[in-house]
């Protein structure tokens, strides 16, 4: 799947989708806490493995270019979701967010991307990788420990996507790859 733009300034990051199901689940964990301003919409949760912030349009064909032998040097894999956490802490946040046990295909994924990227010269987030999902961003900081984490949950990573942030918080695919069958 490709976008064709011309001209403009995208809002664009990589990342991997999650299967409906588990959006489902999410959802339904979303509508059994206290009512809270914020929540992620279930279809926009993915798991972002690098942020490139803005980017003039003419960079999308090189980005679609750079994905596309990353996916296939990959498998597809299984993830499981772990414990609730928050930025900037655990403690208050405005950012809650699901954790993912830890995965080696998953960490060698993103590093591949994050490094290809770098070679290329393109720029993005250098911040640390750290799996998760964002569940909610609030206005005003609320205690993690208030939240029962939803049950451990497994899921299978088959795709890698270039999305598009569009004004008030929704996704566009620009880029739709798959990792490799097993």
């Amino acid at each position: 799947m490709q976008h064709q733009v011309e001209g403009g300034v995208l809002r664009l990051f990589f990342a991997l989708p999650l299967p409906a199901d588990l959006r489902e689940s999410l959802a339904r964990w979303q509508q059994g806490q206290a009512e809270v301003e914020g929540w992620t919409r279930p279809e926009g949760l993915h798991l972002t493995l690098a942020f490139l912030g803005e980017r003039p349009a003419e960079a999308l064909s090189t980005l679609l270019t750079v994905a596309c032998p990353i996916a296939d040097r990959h498998h597809g894999f299984k993830l499981w979701t772990a414990g609730l956490g928050g930025f900037p802490t655990a403690g208050t946040t405005r950012v809650l967010w699901l954790g993912l046990e830890s995965s080696p295909a998953l960490e060698a994924l993103a590093t591949d991307l994050r490094e290809t990227l770098a070679t290329a010269g393109e720029a993005f987030d250098a911040k640390p990788f750290r799996a998760h999902l964002t569940l909610a961003r609030w206005r005003r900081a609320r205690a993690v420990a208030r939240f029962v984490p939803p049950p451990p949950i497994p899921f299978t990573v088959d795709r890698l996507v270039l999305f598009e942030s569009r004004p008030r918080g929704g996704y566009t695919p620009l880029g739709d790859w798959n990792l490799r069958r097993v």
